[in-house]
């Protein structure tokens, strides 16, 4: 229910549980003083933007039954309240306990990493749904029973509306939820009270210094994950140096040791390309997708990684290999980690090679992962979510690697309010990579488009590039510049369909821009 690492301590909780009494059955928590009236038990304590405690008034104001409170602040009020020390790490756990345990009654994984999250969960929803399973799915594009998504406008909500989903999932009676799991998310402990039982950790990459500062910071939020009570999987991307660094750190940290009460010791399953206990071979790409040999060498056979436990976490006898070739309609080597992410996951819930390797070719694009605009006599157009240094570098090289004879574009932008550190490398990734550039806005939120520019050339040594601050102007003279043969990608917003400035959303696609362009070429 929380990280062997977590400030928050299951005895605390339950002093807090026996203080609050039929409080907490009977009324709603909330961290928003606006929402609370006199059916709300108030929680009060510093967030990353605003701290709660400035608001404890207005939530007594408008009713609230009782508040719980970071120290800090002198509460002088008439109704129940006590100090919490870490409350913040607390609230996802009331939360789980109010509702029940919600997340105990499905299978719930949790997917971290810096790329690959959101391609992981929909591809798990769609191929547990093929092997018959009810699913449902929390993430950047939204959150819903699959494939009804709803946007809840963060990767992973805050912990009392998490818990509210996760009960309306209990209600609709799923069996599997995929779910992405942020570093905020960790860090800030709005994961607190999930139960998950199977872990993902995809790679690990530059981005969202500006809330870590550091990359070492960075990791240890996304490591939390894996010292999670009652995890029983871990599925681990080995070609990635952090992803490596964390199999080490696990396999000598005492996980699979019998003293740890209630926490039995898990299996940790490896992917790779060349390498893992889940390899890929002989890859293949072309316009139409991928094909690679896909093998499986039982962890039970490779005294050089063994499983935590010693008994084999995967449902083959141990000595065991397969290989199986594998046709996918999508494109990308970073594709093929986030396939073998989703194969380990269901190998390890129990299925068969022999029956997921069928299902891998039915797989469809995520919507602005990758996702091609294929017209004839036209460009390539790629509109891709790439929005840090390592998903660009991955993106570009894949479009590089793919058969054709003319010029790769780029098109992207970086977002404001955000690491500004990422700036200068994405741009010389992308001169560096691509044929042609088209340096613009992406959501440039309260920062002005053209300085979020001036830093991305900063770190640019070619002269291969344009700048066009307005993005649908950008998207317009790449597609009008580029030529049958060649392939433009349009990076860093995806699946979006709004641009952020100055706090206001306006409905912008690049999806459907990059279309209507393509017509009139």
């Amino acid at each position: 229910m929380i990280s062997r690492n977590s400030q928050a301590k299951l005895n605390i909780r339950t002093q807090i549980i026996d203080y609050l009494g039929n409080f907490l059955s009977e009324y709603d928590l909330e961290i928003d003083s606006r929402k609370v009236n006199s059916n709300s038990i108030f929680c009060a304590y510093p967030g990353s933007a605003n701290d709660g405690r400035n608001y404890v008034e207005s939530a007594v104001a408008n009713g609230a039954k009782a508040i719980l409170y970071e120290p800090g602040i002198d509460l002088q009020i008439p109704i129940k309240n006590i100090q919490v020390k870490n409350l913040i790490y607390y609230v996802g756990l009331l939360a789980a306990y109010k509702y029940n345990n919600p997340s105990k009654k499905f299978h719930t994984i949790g997917v971290t990493g810096t790329n690959g999250k959101t391609s992981v969960t929909h591809w798990l929803n769609q191929m547990y749904t093929s092997l018959g399973s009810k699913t449902a799915i929390i993430g950047t594009t939204g959150a819903g029973v699959y494939p009804d998504i709803i946007d809840y406008a963060s990767t992973t909500p805050d912990p009392i509306t998490l818990q509210k989903l996760l009960a309306s999932f209990v209600d609709q009676k799923i069996d599997v939820l995929a779910m992405e799991v942020s570093s905020h998310s960790l860090h800030q402990g709005r994961v607190n009270g999930t139960a998950f039982k199977t872990a993902v950790f995809t790679n690990l990459s530059q981005d969202h210094l500006d809330y870590h500062k550091t990359m070492e910071a960075y990791y240890l939020a996304k490591r939390d994950l894996f010292y999670w009570h009652g995890l029983e999987h871990a599925i681990i991307n080995i070609d990635d140096a952090y992803g490596q660094r964390l199999v080490n750190e696990l396999r000598t940290s005492g996980m699979s040791s019998p003293t740890l009460i209630g926490d039995p010791p898990y299996g940790i399953l490896t992917y790779g390309i060349d390498k893992g206990d889940l390899s890929a071979h002989d890859l293949s790409i072309t316009l139409s997708g991928m094909s690679f040999k896909l093998r499986y060498n039982n962890p039970g056979a490779t005294p050089t990684q063994p499983v935590i436990p010693a008994q084999p976490v995967i449902p083959a006898e141990a000595g065991i290999s397969e290989e199986h070739t594998v046709h996918v309609k999508v494109i990308g080597r970073f594709n093929v980690y986030n396939i073998l992410a989703v194969v380990g996951c269901l190998m390890s819930n129990g299925h068969k090679l022999s029956a997921i390797i069928p299902l891998l070719s039915e797989l469809k694009p995520v919507c602005g992962r990758m996702d091609a605009i294929i017209q004839k006599d036209c460009p390539l157009v790629v509109v891709d979510y790439a929005h840090t240094p390592d998903a660009l570098l991955n993106t570009l090289n894949t479009l590089r690697d793919v058969e054709h004879s003319g010029q790769l574009y780029c098109v992207f932008g970086c977002g404001g309010n955000r690491d500004t550190a990422k700036r200068p490398l994405m741009g010389g990734v992308a001169t560096k990579i691509a044929d042609f550039t088209y340096i613009t806005s992406d959501n440039p939120r309260y920062e002005e488009p053209e300085e979020i520019i001036t830093q991305i050339v900063s770190g640019v040594s070619n002269t291969n590039y344009e700048v066009i601050v307005d993005r649908k102007d950008a998207i317009i003279e790449a597609i009008s510049r580029a030529k049958p043969n060649d392939i433009i990608l349009i990076a860093g917003k995806g699946h979006e369909t709004y641009q952020d400035i100055k706090g206001e959303k306006h409905h912008f696609s690049d999806f459907e821009i990059a279309k209507i362009v393509l017509r009139s070429v």
